[in-house]
């Protein structure tokens, strides 16, 4: 199995529906209030995309994708806000997040806003999945100790047709390669890279 990269255009000019512009208004007051109490609760390893631009892409990659391999989840989901965009784009969706703190909160901003997505406490990696990182790596994915989150719910990350990752610097490529060994065939990788980059993966048979 191989990646191949599927180029990705979209006009993120377009107006936000009514319903992700008010979850993203809330965001963006969760996220002020969370960093100007940031030395009460410090987390080092949480940095927010550019969600409305997400939002632009996540509608287009949606529209590549088979309309039977279009369950969500997203590595590393902090407060939930691109898996709660994703529900509201009409997706099963999940987001996996280690910090017990940001699991509360995205859950009580899913509540909120009434959308039915699911944040799972745990390891975004599946098992085994850190073996393929070179062994003086520091990768932040690597630091998690907490184990696999796919374990508690009885499935696997080949169960997702849509993976979204907001990779540290340096970290892209290790997740690439976790997601062409362990995502379904014909999966999609969505991949925050900074300020109005985005990149789109897609796992297809063959060398």
């Amino acid at each position: 199995m191989r990646l191949t990269e599927i180029p990705l255009q979209f006009d993120d000019s377009q107006e936000l529906p009514s319903e992700v512009a008010t979850l993203l208004s809330d965001a963006d007051a969760l996220l002020q209030r969370f960093w100007d109490d940031w030395y009460k609760q410090p987390i080092e390893q949480y940095v927010a995309c550019d969600f409305p631009y997400v939002w632009h892409a996540l509608k287009a990659t949606i529209a590549m994708q088979d309309s039977n391999q279009r369950s969500f989840i997203e590595w590393g989901c902090g407060f939930g806000v691109v898996t709660a965009m994703a529900w509201l784009a009409g997706l099963p969706a999940v987001g996996i997040e280690a910090e017990p703190f940001l699991v509360e909160e995205a859950d009580k901003l899913l509540k909120r806003h009434a959308i039915k997505a699911e944040i799972w406490h745990g390891n975004f990696l599946p098992r085994g999945a850190e073996t393929i990182a070179d062994c003086q790596s520091d990768y932040a994915s690597l630091f998690h100790r907490v184990p696999p989150a796919y374990l508690s719910h009885d499935c696997e990350l080949s169960d997702f047709g849509i993976v979204f990752a907001y990779p540290w610097p340096g970290e892209d490529h290790f997740l690439r390669e976790v997601f062409r060994r362990y995502a379904a065939e014909n999966a999609l990788l969505l991949m925050f890279r900074g300020p109005y980059q985005i990149e789109l993966f897609r796992k297809v048979g063959g060398r």
